[in-house]
């Protein structure tokens, strides 16, 4: 798992206020990522080993307060072979490393785009929401979250109250049946 994305989440309260105060830098990072990527490869080439271990730790902070998972533990590894034995890492732990903040990064962009785009009470696009529950996808949580009002005007409240219920709970699979259902009863998708 890349990302929990329950601690964004939990930072940003589902209020629109604090998503407008925490996703200037939510952005700011994700788009400084490419420039820190060029950073830590120079910095890899030219064996600076005190400039690498500054990224990494730099990149580990900000990523794991934003709930990164596998990105920081990656991070503290090379970090300690950095700080205690004086070595580089060997190139394929850098890539992975490099790999896995390239992923974590978009991974959390596409977070911030959908809570971006969806954060209105218009009506859910129930067909691809299908395939984020039917896959198990963490997203399917996510963009319950911020497509409540959505979902609300969608559903009716008691309907919505059952959705809420089974989502956190995670049971996905069983909110995928009931909606497919629901289009099925309304003739149309």
């Amino acid at each position: 798992m890349l990302f929990n994305f329950n601690v964004l989440e939990q930072l940003i309260g589902f209020s629109q206020d604090a998503f407008l105060h925490l996703s200037p830098a939510v952005a700011q990072l994700i788009a400084s990522t490419p420039a820190e990527i060029q950073q830590i490869n120079l910095s890899y080439q030219q064996q600076n080993h005190k400039a690498l271990e500054h990224s990494l730790h730099k990149l580990r902070g900000s990523y794991a307060t934003l709930g990164a998972t596998a990105l920081p533990e990656l991070s503290r590894q090379l970090e300690l072979a950095l700080q205690h034995q004086g070595q580089l890492p060997s190139a394929a732990e850098f890539a992975r490393y490099l790999e896995c903040l390239e992923q974590t990064s978009a991974a959390l962009g596409l977070w911030l785009s959908q809570f971006n785009r969806s954060s209105d009470s218009s009506l859910p696009d129930v067909l691809t929401y299908i395939q984020y529950l039917e896959n198990n996808d963490m997203q399917a949580y996510s963009l319950f979250q911020v497509q409540r009002a959505g979902w609300i005007a969608y559903l009716g409240p008691d309907d919505f109250m059952l959705m809420e219920q089974d989502i956190m709970a995670l049971n996905f699979i069983v909110v995928a049946e009931r909606l497919k259902q629901r289009l099925s009863g309304q003739g149309k998708g």
